[in-house]
């Protein structure tokens, strides 16, 4: 089964890939301020995540710790939520990728469901602790807070997003969005690790991690 987890790892790395730097009608592509935005790094974290991950269980190597896989979990989560949720749906007439989606379809729908999926079924689990919420959070508040000092020094940069847009909120409406957004973003990181208690420790799809035992003296009769 260690295979079947290696593969889907290795997968879910090779469309978010795919998905970032290849388009049909382009070929590959980059272009750094494509990266300003959570959607584009949150995929690219994902995808070296599993890209080691996927490797690593193939070679029979050390694997990336339960609280990694869990932060790119949670980070890819709020970036299919915020889509769904809160950002305007992608226009018309994208081109398909791969799959059939698009690539819209792929950073915003598929690798979160996927990730969510690996999780669940090939992540050890009961390890993770209410502190890594907290931990994981420090990332969107990094990441607001390089948006708004880009801004500033760059004043003809766009914002990648409305919700932290300063020159349309202004500082105060800044800080209350970091705080609602924090506030769930920390829910949503502390449902993972609720989850996370619930699930059996050993992960159901994958090697089971070797069992440690203790052996006895042998006492031998005089």
């Amino acid at each position: 089964m260690g295979v079947v987890v290696g593969i889907y790892r290795l997968a879910l790395a090779g469309i978010g890939l795919l998905a970032l730097f290849w388009a049909p009608s382009t070929g590959l592509a980059f272009d750094l301020e494509d990266y300003v935005y959570f959607t584009n790094q949150s995929n690219l974290l994902l995808a070296v995540v599993m890209l080691w991950g996927g490797v690593a269980v193939l070679a029979r190597r050390k694997e990336p710790a339960p609280w990694l896989f869990g932060a790119v979990t949670l980070f890819i989560l709020i970036t299919g939520l915020v889509s769904y949720l809160i950002l305007d749906p992608a226009p018309p007439g994208e081109e398909i990728v791969a799959l059939g989606l698009t690539r819209d379809q792929i950073v915003h729908r598929l690798t979160p469901i996927a990730a969510f999926v690996h999780f669940v079924l090939m992540v050890p689990h009961r390890r993770l602790r209410i502190r890594n919420a907290a931990y994981w959070l420090l990332y969107p508040v990094a990441y607001c807070a390089f948006t708004t000092v880009r801004g500033v020094l760059s004043p003809g940069s766009d914002y990648p997003y409305g919700f932290i847009d300063v020159s349309e909120l202004g500082y105060g409406g800044l800080l209350l969005n970091v705080l609602i957004y924090g506030v769930g973003f920390f829910v949503l990181g502390l449902a993972l690790v609720g989850l996370d208690r619930l699930l059996p420790s050993r992960a159901l799809v994958g090697r089971p991690e070797p069992e440690t035992t203790t052996s006895e003296p042998l006492v031998t009769a005089p």
